[in-house]
């Protein structure tokens, strides 16, 4: 949009008359109470008359800002007044208690209204000015400036417009968006939609509390009658999540959210793991799509590639028919930070919605190329063009353009072990190795090179094309004592606190406790790079173990080395829930702002590592760490999807190694065998 057209212009004025206040301040809140002004604005200019009740109001407010008489006042009578108007958007208005329109609030709560309402009245010509222009770019604005995102980022408008102009809404369409925060997606959708939209059109949830409000007034601003915004937590969603019903979904679910224990709700694709909600929002989306629904996700690139379960459920999904599109978008889309994002297109029965995915097959778009980077602006924007090349690729039927898009047969997908990533598929990922062309005495040694190959390409491409941010906003350093008392972060509001404590002692766990069967008590020897080594583990009674409750592990606890190799780690999954802690070990129950896959990622690496071995005693042989000084260790502490994309690239690395461990084992076993025939032979 042209810095000169009639709303960015306003814009910068009344955010201009905002930014002395905005220190210090709930800058969400203020948005929201910034969009009802403009919602009330709006419905004056259209369908007030000089003489009816609230435009007398939204005048007197208007005309005494300047003196902040009785500003929220006049303001709240408008409001009133125009709720009880039959055409007005949210007649439900009246009855919030929130921000400007909070009955309990005076002037000096909101000390930038005035301005703020004075400034729209003095701005230009409101007649010349498109409103849901002006909306946009506030919610624009206030991404860049609010530093705050706890894995929730605000949609850009032109992948919010590229989602929209892959499955184009049409009039009656039931469309959801499960996680809308501002409602960014559900308003570009509303836009599409000649003659307007009504508010049932529509169903929309926010997961952050402070949304819904928002979410709300935004819609209202773009046309949306009578618009509902519910707030609900995605257990409850996953819970009773229903079926069917949605003609269309756009969602941009939170990114590097743990979803903690969930319950088998008959899961189409099997079960997600506690440590990432990315599949359960996936799974949720599917089964809330009618008969020829479709669903457009942004998702995290490393959902199409991590191991382990992730990658069975990605196997189903393609098995089952659910997936037609997976379109990698360059990194930098997004304001505060440079994680590339995918597109995950899903379906119920090869909807006629994207006449592409006939057949037995996926369209790939590697897309990572395009987009512009403004100067003096963070971050990178696709343009009209850049969106009308990914769309042509659905819509017109030509999909293999090389280098760019590619149709993938579920057999191919299948035998590269489920991966999604386009830039596999796209170019050079097509080809294949001649390594399975060796004769059948090397037959096993053939395929595993032929796996280590796919491996490799897959891995190269990872870290080749992933790229954070060396400047701009600049991932935090903090002590690991302050992370985990919740000094760097509102744990209030971020949501869960963390812990840190050494093991027992050894008068609670003492040598003649230990027994053949029972709890799993973890040692230092115990932890591996992958995992726990469960051969020659310790274990204990379960007695006595339910008397050292403090030290019970939990999903998603980090178990450390106190002593002998400093920077041995592992994470608990749902194997080890209810494991004991050992004498010799740590444990740290990460906070809402640390993920555990990241930090024990970043406790193996080199400054890590030098950093523990420098502040340690004992032998050479024997170092040992205190409580105290694991405390102290500075931290790199990037945003939550950072962590999540570093963890899952760390973990994309640490099964190539096993890979590499697997085949040398296999070299061996071949030597010995070759050995002994030449030998006998």
């Amino acid at each position: 949009m042209s810095t000169d057209s009639p709303a960015a212009q306003l814009v910068e004025r009344l955010w201009r008359v905002y930014a002395p206040y905005q220190r210090g301040r709930n800058t969400s809140d203020d948005l929201a109470s910034m969009l009802a002004i403009l919602v009330l604005a709006k419905f004056v200019q259209s369908d007030g008359a000089a003489d009816v009740e609230f435009v007398e109001w939204w005048k007197r407010a208007a005309g005494e800002s300047s003196g902040r008489a009785s500003v929220l006042a006049d303001i709240r009578a408008a409001v009133r007044s125009a709720s009880r108007h039959p055409g007005f958007p949210v007649p439900h208005m009246r009855n919030q208690d929130a921000g400007l329109l909070n009955s309990d609030e005076n002037l000096e709560d909101v000390p930038w209204a005035a301005d703020f309402i004075g400034m729209l009245g003095r701005g230009p010509d409101l007649d010349s000015t498109e409103w849901s222009d002006v909306c946009d770019l506030l919610l624009d604005r206030h991404a860049r400036e609010n530093t705050r995102t706890a894995g929730e980022f605000h949609t850009p408008r032109e992948v919010a417009r590229l989602l929209v102009e892959l499955a184009p809404p049409r009039a009656g369409d039931r469309i959801l968006d499960p996680a809308c925060g501002s409602g960014v997606l559900l308003a570009a959708a509303a836009q599409r939609i000649a003659g307007g939209v009504d508010g049932a059109t529509l169903e929309a949830y926010a997961t952050d509390r402070s949304n819904p409000w928002l979410a709300t007034m935004n819609l209202a601003m773009h046309g949306v009658d009578r618009p509902v915004v519910r707030a609900s937590e995605p257990a409850s969603l996953f819970g009773g999540r229903g079926q069917g019903g949605a003609d269309l979904v756009f969602s941009n679910p939170p990114f590097g959210q743990r979803l903690g224990p969930v319950e088998d709700v008959g899961w189409p694709f099997g079960r997600p793991s506690e440590h990432s909600a990315d599949f359960a929002w996936l799974q949720y989306i599917w089964s809330r799509l009618s008969e020829n629904g479709v669903g457009l996700v942004v998702m995290p690139a490393g959902a199409a590639w991590r191991h382990g379960r992730e990658a069975e459920m990605r196997k189903a999904m393609v098995s089952g028919g659910a997936l037609q599109g997976v379109i990698a978008l360059p990194p930098h889309l997004f304001t505060h930070t440079a994680v590339p994002v995918h597109i995950w297109l899903l379906a119920r029965g090869k909807s006629s919605r994207l006449p592409a995915a006939d057949g037995d097959a996926v369209v790939f778009v590697d897309a990572s190329g395009l987009g512009t980077q403004p100067p003096r602006r963070s971050r990178r924007v696709l343009t009209a063009r850049d969106r009308a090349l990914i769309v042509r690729c659905f819509h017109e039927g030509d999909h293999d353009e090389p280098g760019f898009s590619r149709s993938v047969s579920y057999r191919e997908i299948l035998e590269q072990g489920g991966g999604l990533d386009p830039r596999w598929y796209v170019g050079a990922g097509q080809e294949q190795s001649a390594a399975s062309d060796t004769d059948d005495l090397f037959g096993e040694l053939a395929g595993s090179a032929a796996k280590m190959s796919r491996s490799s390409h897959n891995l190269a491409w990872i870290l080749e094309t992933t790229r954070l941010p060396r400047d701009g906003i600049v991932p935090q350093h903090a002590r690991l004592r302050d992370i985990v008392d919740g000094k760097v972060s509102d744990v209030a509001r971020d949501g869960r606190a963390g812990l840190l404590l050494a093991g027992p002692s050894g008068s609670l766990v003492r040598a003649e406790d230990y027994q053949e069967a029972g709890i799993p008590v973890v040692m230092p020897t115990d932890l591996t790079d992958s995992g726990f080594d469960e051969e020659g583990i310790r274990r204990i009674g379960e007695e006595q173990a339910a008397g050292l409750g403090r030290f019970r592990l939990r999903s998603g606890d980090i178990v450390l080395a106190r002593r002998g190799e400093l920077g041995r780690c592992a994470v608990v999954r749902e194997a080890q829930e209810g494991w004991v802690c050992g004498t010799g070990c740590f444990v740290l129950r990460p906070p809402a702002v640390l993920d555990a896959d990241y930090f024990a990622a970043y406790l193996r690496s080199a400054p890590a590592r030098t950093w523990l071995q420098a502040r340690s005693t004992g032998s050479l042989t024997m170092k040992t760490i205190s409580l105290g000084v694991l405390g102290e260790l500075p931290v790199v502490l990037p945003d939550l999807s950072a962590q999540r994309l570093i963890a899952d690239i760390m973990a994309q690395v640490d099964g190539h190694e096993r890979m590499l461990r697997e085949q040398l084992a296999l070299t061996r076993k071949i030597r010995r065998d070759a050995l002994h025939g030449l030998l006998s032979g």
